[in-house]
Formats: structure tokens, C-alpha cells, sequence
């Protein structure tokens, strides 16, 4: 009888190691590496949409638009950023993909968003969109069917250590042990249908943007977030980071699945 292992691959994209395992018959490696090989083409794709560093993508496209100016967008990069400015209402703003912007009229948006066909229209005199606190989520998010389309749906889908999306959980099992680190104590929750996001300081001191006061600088020193979307997760685990107590407050109790920090 074919027995069960947890089959893991890994690959590096947006700068981050991108792993995928599956619990599934041992005599389904090749399937599943072919599985692995569909869910990182899909990630690698959404890179070439969505990074700014890439000359031709559709983000850098848009910073390159004045006031008034539209360009048209792939679903993807309109989902991508329909979901940031979700983001941005939920965190009051302490998340925003164009913190970077300049000459936006007091009260209104950066950029618009439209459908039919998907388009972004500038309403910035330099409109300069950043995703990379959201991208990693966004990526999870996109290839989170793919798993169960192939027939194996027992999966845990992780960009590094930041962002985690626990798919249907291995036999036997509530969830996948997922491990958080608070007050110097480990904790290993068990998760399933759900994401938990990681920000802090720990490793790279203080390199998180405040958008609301304009300056780099954190009010605490890690926070997690688990939610049932991983966008959002990565997100607002990065925009807790710098959030004031009320507002900070507010997400915890009414937006959000948990939230933990330290």
C-alpha cells in the first residue's frame, strides 16, 4: 500500500523563497513537483505585473502616468490593488500603496480603479505605487486553487516566514502547526482555510514606512495577524506596525480574524 508524505518545493521570487507542500501518495512526486512548477510560473507572473523594479510591468506603467492619465491593466494587477485600497479604509490609511505619491488634491484618492476594461487613472501629479506590502499575500491568494485543482487540496503555501496560507489540513489533523513567537514564548497553532502574516523588527530594525506621519519608525515590536485572506493579512500586519492604539484598537476588534503583538 502507497503510504503519505509531505512533499515540499521551494523557489525564489519578489526576492522571497516561495515554498509549497503537499500532503500526498508518495508515488506522486513528479505530479506534484509539476503542481509546484504551475503555482511559481503563476507567482513569476504576477512579478513581471506587479514590480516596480521591472521597467515594462504594468505598475511601473502606471508610475509613469500624469494626472489624469490612464492605462489599461490585467485583472490581476486590478485585483491586486482593488484589494490595497480595501487595506487602506480597514487600516485608516496606514496602509497605502501610494504613500509614495506626490500632488494628490486634499481628500481624494492617488488613483482610481475601473472596470470594463480594467484601468488605473492617475489623479496625482507623480503617482508612484509601491505593492511589496502586499504582493506576497496577493501572490498566496492567486495561486490558492491551484493545489486542489490537480486533486491535492492538502497544502500550506508560505512566502518565507512572513506570510503563510494553510489550505485543507494533512490527515488527521485540525490544521498545519504554524509557529509564532511572542514574549520569547512559542506558540504552535494549528491553521486551515486560513492565513497568518508576520511583520517586525526583529531582523531588519526599523525599516517599515509610517504613511500617515511621513517617516520611518514602529510603535511596536512584532504583530501577526491570521485572516482568511492572505492580501489583507500581509497588509495589515504591516500597517499595525505603526498604527496609533485607537486605531489599532478599532482593526483588532472589528476587522480582523486575530491579532497577536508584542
Amino acid at each position: 500500500m502507497t503510504g503519505f508524505a509531505q512533499h515540499r518545493f521551494e523557489d525564489t521570487i519578489m526576492a522571497t523563497q516561495f515554498s509549497m507542500i503537499v500532503e500526498a501518495p508518495e508515488n506522486k512526486e513528479r505530479r506534484i513537483r509539476a503542481v509546484a512548477e504551475e503555482v511559481f510560473f503563476e507567482i513569476r507572473r504576477l512579478e513581471s505585473f506587479l514590480s516596480r523594479f521591472i521597467e515594462d510591468s504594468e505598475i511601473s506603467q502606471i508610475n509613469r502616468l500624469r494626472n489624469g492619465e490612464y492605462v489599461i491593466v490585467s485583472p490581476e494587477t486590478h485585483r491586486c490593488l482593488l484589494l490595497a485600497e480595501l487595506a487602506k479604509r480597514l487600516s485608516r490609511g496606514y496602509f497605502d500603496v501610494a504613500y509614495l505619491s506626490e500632488g494628490v488634491p486634499h481628500g481624494q484618492s492617488a488613483f482610481a480603479l475601473c472596470d470594463r476594461p480594467f484601468r488605473v487613472t492617475s489623479h496625482a501629479e507623480s503617482l508612484r505605487l509601491d505593492v511589496g506590502g502586499v504582493g506576497k499575500g496577493f501572490a498566496l491568494e492567486h495561486v490558492r486553487e491551484i493545489p486542489a485543482l490537480y486533486g491535492f487540496p492538502r497544502a500550506l503555501l508560505c512566502a518565507d516566514t512572513s506570510t503563510i496560507l494553510a489550505l485543507a489540513p494533512p490527515r488527521g489533523k485540525k490544521g498545519w502547526p504554524v509557529q509564532l513567537e511572542l514574549d520569547g514564548k512559542i506558540e504552535t497553532p494549528e491553521l486551515a482555510y486560513e492565513s497568518v502574516s508576520c511583520s517586525g523588527k526583529t531582523v531588519r530594525g526599523e525599516h517599515i514606512f509610517d504613511t500617515r506621519r511621513r517617516k520611518y519608525g514602529t510603535l511596536r515590536n512584532r504583530v501577526y495577524v491570521r485572516m482568511l485572506s492572505p492580501t489583507l493579512a500581509d497588509a495589515l500586519s504591516t500597517a499595525a506596525m505603526t498604527m496609533p492604539d485607537d486605531v489599532f484598537d478599532h482593526c483588532h476588534r472589528t476587522q480582523m480574524t486575530q491579532i497577536h503583538w508584542d
